[in-house]
């Protein structure tokens, strides 16, 4: 069972995490080159359209727990991007190691992200909001459930994003967002199943031990990662 004690490795969201440091305004957007050249390759990548931004968190997710735990944020994006682009057939593990193609050169990808079109590319962003296709279930101000994070995925292992600190626990709905592509199965080719998206409010007290009644957590939460109060 997935839960507060049970988590995975890659959910690290709600737990103790010391000080916050706030950036500097004269802070470099990237600490180091490279950084900006992985999340290049991953804005290339994902606009090939072999896989989802949903895919790409899964994979992310998917790494060995050492490696989750012991990489640096784009350490991270690169590893799952690597294994991603072998997956899918883009590379090869011998391309990878040795740094250099091998076989017949492979035509460029019709899709292919030319720097000519990323500024308008990112400026109109991908939008995951859809048309509704059923009346919501819950209303403003009703009393809900969270399930547990095992309870929501479309396959396992799977991805899902509701956070272990939110599992099974009472909250309020704030507000609703409409429909919107449900990550548990757009990150494994399973459709979008637009759903609808709330903000659920709760009370600090009911998330932490430590917690203060007078504060409040909002979670974003698909319709299908609550269950009303009987």
């Amino acid at each position: 069972m997935t839960g507060r004690k049970m988590k995975p490795h890659y959910d690290m969201g709600g737990d103790p995490a010391g000080p916050i440091i706030p950036d500097k305004p004269d802070d470099p957007i990237f600490a180091k080159p490279w950084h900006k050249r992985v999340l290049g390759l991953t804005v290339a990548g994902g606009a090939m359209g072999a896989w989802s931004i949903d895919t790409s968190r899964f994979w992310r997710e998917n790494l060995p727990k050492t490696d989750y735990q012991s990489f640096s944020y784009y350490e991270k994006w690169l590893a799952a991007l690597t294994n991603l682009f072998v997956a899918k057939g883009f590379v090869t593990r011998d391309e990878i190691i040795n740094g250099l193609p091998s076989g017949t050169k492979q035509p460029l990808h019709a899709a292919a992200l030319g720097a000519d079109r990323v500024l308008a590319m990112l400026a109109a962003g991908a939008k995951a909001s859809r048309p509704e296709v059923a009346k919501p279930l819950f209303q403003q101000g009703q009393k809900v459930r969270t399930r547990l994070p095992d309870a929501t995925k479309r396959q396992m292992p799977g991805h899902t994003r509701l956070p272990h600190y939110a599992a099974d626990k009472i909250g309020v709905i704030l507000f609703s967002h409409g429909h919107h592509v449900l990550p548990n199965s757009n990150a494994h080719f399973l459709g979008e199943c637009p759903e609808p998206l709330y903000s659920v409010e709760f009370s600090s007290a009911n998330l932490w031990p430590d917690g203060d009644a007078g504060d409040r957590v909002i979670v974003d939460c698909w319709q299908s990662y609550l269950e009303p109060l009987t």
